[in-house]
């Protein structure tokens, strides 16, 4: 009988809790931890970093950025810099992360939305419901104005039901292709029926609702939205669905028949908590595992304030979210229902342009630079009159983590620092060094 994957990973016994460990934790719990972060986690222990991780210290500067002014700006691109701004402060790293991976599966688009605050108060909803009972956010996401605008809830009324949003309940956001046929999609979306916005704010209209009898995943009744929504949520597979996708979030194997049976009833036992379900698969044999480290591709937005946060790097957040849209990752603006795909799809001949020439632009960066973007390589690298040899030790060092990437990168690093003979050269060399290893296909991978 195969062992459950999600046994407890036990430092000491199953591997050592070290800086390639502390560091795979915090890279996939969280957006982008600094080298600090990661010596302190190992100095804390895997229990302790996970807590506060699960469980963070509240913090005036996560939680009270000023966003009016921005929204008074009407315009997404200043939100979407907002945004950003939080997450390069990283107060709050798994929060962080969940907060995203909500907005690529609850995906809204302000191109057709058309209103930064609308898009504003679903983000705050998907941010504060995060790490909680996934069932309340689904309650929550379906009634939220943004959504009901993005799917044509607003538009579904009795006599002409609009399918849009009741499709997308099941496919994407709740039970998966296979779990439904196209009886229950109609259906459905008749119980959604009446639902619409006023304002910014959800609505129901009586007299646009489907009072007769529906029939769908198995049921019959006079059912209303929200009792639809339960029983969606009640179906077997939803749990599946939901675990499916925190696998292929946090641990990025080919998602595993056994694993996802074993997470979603986790979830199931947490009172669907997703923090108490990550809480387990965090610290897994499974998330541990060799075959789990360096498997994701860095989207955008991780690739960022990763690069940023290790470099201990200045860069305006509004030049930030700029950049993760040149790589095809726009805030507020994923670019179907499905949100973003994801994987291999973030590196194509366009995207990979614009990733190489940012991280070459930061690596680049003057460290004494007015501009929006400063990074100071020098203390990374070991001071400003640091031997050539060991620039190129402690640039890898910092920026690949991983011990085997480490070997095998410095050998290959190690002719950029050569020419360093004085202060200028040691810079240049810096700066190639840096450039070489943040471009990567080891940088790219998480």
């Amino acid at each position: 009988m195969n062992a459950d994957p999600l046994t407890p990973w036990t430092p000491g016994v199953d591997g050592p809790w070290d800086r390639d460990a502390a560091r795979h934790l915090l890279v996939r719990a969280g957006i982008g931890p600094s080298r600090s972060e990661i010596a302190a986690a190992v100095d804390r222990g895997l229990a302790a970093t996970l807590e506060a991780l699960i469980h963070p210290t509240p913090s005036a500067h996560a939680t009270d950025m000023p966003v009016e002014h921005v929204l008074a700006r009407g315009s997404i691109d200043a939100l979407a810099g907002w945004w950003m701004a939080r997450l390069l402060s990283a107060q709050d790293p798994l929060g962080d992360r969940l907060w995203l991976l909500w907005h690529g599966h609850f995906a809204t688009s302000n191109d057709k939305v058309n209103d930064p605050r609308a898009m504003h108060a679903q983000s705050e909803l998907l941010r504060q419901g995060a790490r909680g009972d996934f069932r309340q956010l689904v309650h929550s996401i379906a009634r939220d104005p943004a959504m009901l605008i993005w799917l044509d809830g607003v538009h579904n009324r009795v006599g002409e039901p609009n399918e849009n949003f009741a499709r997308e309940l099941l496919e994407l956001f709740a039970l998966g292709i296979g779990n439904y046929d196209e009886n229950d999609i109609r259906e459905l979306a008749r119980c959604f029926t009446g639902w619409s916005v006023k304002g910014r704010q959800f609505e129901f209209v009586a007299e646009q609702h489907d009072q007769g009898t529906k029939a769908f995943l198995g049921r019959r009744g006079s059912f209303d939205g929200a009792k639809a929504v339960a029983i969606v949520l009640e179906q077997p597979a939803c749990a599946r669905h939901v675990a499916g996708r925190l696998l292929r979030e946090f641990v990025a194997l080919p998602v595993d028949e056994a694993a996802c049976e074993s997470l979603a009833r986790v979830l199931v036992q947490a009172q669907w908590r997703i923090d108490e379900t990550l809480r387990v698969l965090l610290s897994s044999r499974l998330f541990f595992s060799p075959q789990a480290r360096k498997s994701r591709i860095a989207a955008p937005v991780e690739l960022i304030v990763r690069s940023v946060r290790i470099l201990e790097a200045k860069m305006a957040p509004d030049r930030a979210a700029r950049a993760a849209a040149s790589m095809g990752q726009a805030l507020f603006r994923p670019p179907t229902v499905k949100g973003w795909d994801g994987g291999r799809a973030w590196i194509d001949t366009a995207s990979w342009i614009a990733r190489h020439n940012f991280l070459a632009e930061l690596a680049s960066a003057d460290g004494s630079s007015k501009d929006s973007l400063r990074c100071d390589l020098a203390p990374i690298a070991g001071g400003e009159d640091a031997a050539r040899e060991a620039v190129a030790k402690n640039l890898v060092a910092a920026l690949l983590g991983d011990s085997e990437a480490q070997s095998s990168a410095e050998g290959a690093l190690q002719p950029c620092t050569a020419a360093a003979h004085d202060a200028t050269s040691n810079a240049r060399a810096r700066k190639d060094v840096a450039t070489l290893a943040l471009t990567s296909p080891e940088f790219q991978l998480t």
